[in-house]
């Protein structure tokens, strides 16, 4: 049940609110934020498209139109494929998409740190 606030002493504004951001980087008309980050994480981890696209629950086609778009905008490979068959196929990053992987990793976790101290600061 949430509690009423609006009379007597009233928490502080530190302990009520927490706060959040959200980044992403920008060019060529195509963002490269939290959805991308996550897709192309998990074509790392997994190896696959198809299953990096079933772990975010998006189409495969979906997925892999994302990847392709972002390639094209920003002129750089991010994906590099092995068509199946004997062998299998599967996916790899390339090392382009392993420094922005990385890069915005660092990025984005001193952006929150940085959210959080400045939170810190103006409602502490």
């Amino acid at each position: 049940m949430k509690q009423d606030h609006t009379g007597g002493s009233s928490p502080p504004l530190a302990e009520l609110f927490q706060p959040g951001c959200k980044v992403w980087l920008e060019s060529g008309g195509t963002n490269f934020g939290e959805g991308l980050y996550y897709l192309l994480m998990h074509v790392k981890e997994h190896g696959s498209i198809s299953q990096a696209a079933r772990v975010m629950g998006m189409s495969y086609r979906a997925a892999w139109g994302k990847i392709k778009t972002a390639e094209k905008n920003w002129g750089i490979k991010l994906v590099e494929t092995q068509v199946g068959g004997d062998t299998g196929g599967g996916a790899s990053l390339t090392p382009e998409a392993g420094k922005l992987l990385e890069g915005f990793g660092v990025f984005r976790s001193r952006l929150e740190q940085a959210a959080a101290e400045i939170f810190r600061e103006s409602f502490g």
